[in-house]
């Protein structure tokens, strides 16, 4: 009877330990503990591919998380600065050509259109902050990336290497 309860202690113990393997390995990144998944980095991929009218390969998986980031920590940014500008006014912006480097095609779909807007947002508050305040506000915040996805640069705003799955990589 002592066996068969240990192991099914011992089942369950090794299932939960593979369930918690497989929700670490379907996150994408955290910023202070907020999960961003694999999914949803993929979900925008194939958004943004529909906005642009291209295949979802032309969309670096890299490139779109690291863009995420930005958008996200952008996001937390002008609350804590009680920033006043909308997503409606940064749709406008966008759409009127008015923020360098985002095309008005990044509204073509809703889930491109929302990453066009974070980043928008990342570009009024370095103009509206500085850029040295702006990065600093950035480096209070914890930033834990998937290995998958390079590691993350809190100087740069951007994730490097070509990933890695044998360490972890973090901001």
């Amino acid at each position: 009877m002592k066996r068969k309860v240990l192991g099914a202690l011992l089942a369950a113990a090794s299932l939960l330990a593979f369930s918690g393997c497989s929700v670490r390995a379907q996150t994408a990144f955290t910023i202070d503990g907020n999960v961003t998944t694999i999914a949803q980095v993929n979900d925008t991929i194939n958004s943004c591919a529909v906005a642009y009218g291209n295949a979802p390969s032309a969309w670096p998986a890299q490139t779109v998380a690291d863009a995420m980031i930005v958008a996200q920590l952008s996001r937390v940014i002008a609350q804590e600065q009680k920033t006043q500008t909308s997503d409606a006014d940064l749709t406008l912006m966008i759409q009127n050509g008015q923020i360098p480097g985002l095309s008005p095609e990044i509204l073509n779909d809703p889930l491109c259109a929302d990453l066009g807007v974070g980043m928008g947002l990342q570009a009024l508050l370095v103009f509206q902050m500085g850029t040295d305040p702006f990065l600093a506000a950035v480096q209070s915040h914890s930033i834990v990336v998937n290995p998958r996805f390079g590691a993350w640069d809190p100087t740069t705003l951007a994730l490097s290497g070509s990933g890695s799955l044998s360490q972890a990589a973090s901001g």
